[in-house]
């Protein structure tokens, strides 16, 4: 049925919200109003319930290989998932790539990989690593290519240093891209690990410790610093702290141009999670934080501070963690998965409990993703925008747990969690995914999405 017709549902933007309709014709939105009539369209009325974009995650890792270990799911399990969640496009970030590899490695690594096995449709970032050569052939090439966007890091094995940093970031300028930062100092953190090490401190509980919020702060402020230097816009991953948001909104107070991304995580879980029997399921970098952190990242959501909101999903398995990680937390590998809980979190915790408007919720999960990272067709409920429409049962109830959700991993960081309004209803480009609970799409058919800024 190409003619679809959404009536009586609470329709959702990030710029209003209005009791209507919306008309689906083919791959895109035809018509949004109050009162729509057509007497050809299969009708699905949404009395009661939600229509919001299909929800735009700006960072995962579904296909993330690391030191040889590999996340538990992949696209197709994951983007499976994310649409169970709402999430009808997702922008992956590579992992590493060999040393010595020219820059497209990674990129064309992950669109191969996505291609033909992802549920979702899907963008990709670039990824800059200190010890790969690169130069502005090479930015501006996969620019061209639709990969708008790239992630440097100041920690870990590929971090880069404030020189490349600097270059990079003009030569992004240049070639119309943006650049997206994982930032925590890293000299800092290796000194504290290689102290805990030393002192045999190895325990889970040692793993916030070693990557204390001031390591993100100073992190951010260099970048900014450098930013400041060249006039480029910043946009900053996972934000984890309130010194982390400070150093931003200062920033911002002088002119720059900033974007803050927070996660679930970093909104409702704390750092206390570390000393529990299970604390390894929470290793991450940055770590969980204080409920100081939490309120204050909140806050921001609500006043619009924080932009967007992803997941940094990367489902290492419980039991890879215990393997690799249960005698020394310094190895374990480090990622959670969150594909799927984004959005029924954001709307339960969010909008449900009276955090933020329903508003915020459409423009942090879906709109300031789109618009930001280039997915001009992506993130709005608007005549002319794909059919990326997703129907929010604000009734429907269950406490997450590796059970209840369908993520291809042997935990969530989110289990025991009562969450209240999940997707009834998802449509991408107009193709019925989801209807009233039961997952309809049979084989993969999301595709590869470039992007432009």
């Amino acid at each position: 049925m190409s003619l679809i017709l959404i009536k009586n549902g609470t329709v959702g933007k990030a710029d209003g919200a209005f009791r209507g309709d919306v008309l689906i014709d083919g791959e895109k939105i035809r018509e949004v109003g109050p009162c729509i009539e057509h007497e050809v369209a299969f009708v699905v009325d949404a009395e009661g319930r939600y229509v919001v974009p299909g929800g735009v995650d700006p960072h995962t890792h579904v296909s993330l290989v690391s030191a040889g270990r590999s996340v538990s799911d992949g696209f197709e399990a994951a983007t499976k998932a994310a649409i169970w969640g709402g999430t009808t496009t997702i922008v992956e970030h590579p992992g590493f790539a060999p040393e010595g590899s020219d820059l497209a490695f990674a990129v064309d690594d992950a669109v191969n990989k996505g291609s033909g096995s992802s549920y979702t449709d899907f963008g990709v970032h670039m990824v800059f690593q200190g010890k790969n050569g690169f130069d502005e052939g090479d930015v501006r090439e996969l620019v061209l290519r639709g990969h708008a966007t790239g992630k440097v890091y100041t920690t870990y094995n590929a971090r880069m240093t404030d020189e490349q940093i600097v270059s990079l970031m003009k030569i992004m300028e240049r070639s119309g891209g943006l650049l997206l930062y994982h930032a925590e100092n890293d000299k800092e953190i290796r000194r504290v690990t290689s102290y805990y090490e030393k002192k045999r401190m190895t325990g889970t509980k040692y793993w916030p410790l070693s990557r204390p919020g001031h390591c993100e702060a100073e992190a951010v402020d260099i970048v900014l610093e450098l930013a400041k230097s060249t006039g480029v816009p910043t946009y900053i991953v996972h934000l984890s702290t309130s010194l982390g948001l400070k150093s931003i909104m200062e920033a911002r107070a002088h002119g720059q141009k900033i974007y803050a991304e927070t996660c679930p995580q970093y909104l409702c879980l704390t750092d206390e999670l570390y000393s529990a029997e299970n604390g390894i399921d929470y290793v991450m970098a940055p770590p969980l934080r204080k409920k100081k952190d939490c309120e204050a990242l909140w806050k921001a959501v609500a006043s619009g501070d924080i932009d967007t909101i992803g997941t940094d999903h990367c489902s290492f398995s419980r039991a890879d963690k215990v393997k690799y990680g249960g005698e020394n937390v310094f190895r374990s590998p480090g990622g959670i998965p969150g594909i799927e809980t984004r959005m029924p979190i954001l709307f339960s915790e969010g909008v449900i409990k009276g955090r933020i408007p329903l508003e915020r919720f459409v423009a942090v999960t879906s709109t300031n993703p789109a618009n930001i990272l280039g997915l001009e067709e992506k993130g709005r409920i608007e005549p002319g925008a794909d059919a990326d429409i997703v129907i929010i049962d604000p009734k429907a109830e269950k406490v997450l747990s590796k059970d209840t959700l369908h993520q291809k991993v042997d935990c969530t960081p989110f289990d025991g969690m009562k969450v209240k309004g999940f997707p009834s209803h998802v449509w991408l480009k107009g193709m019925p995914m989801l209807v009233e609970g039961v997952f309809l799409a049979e084989a993969p058919s999301g595709k590869f999405v470039k992007r432009f800024l």
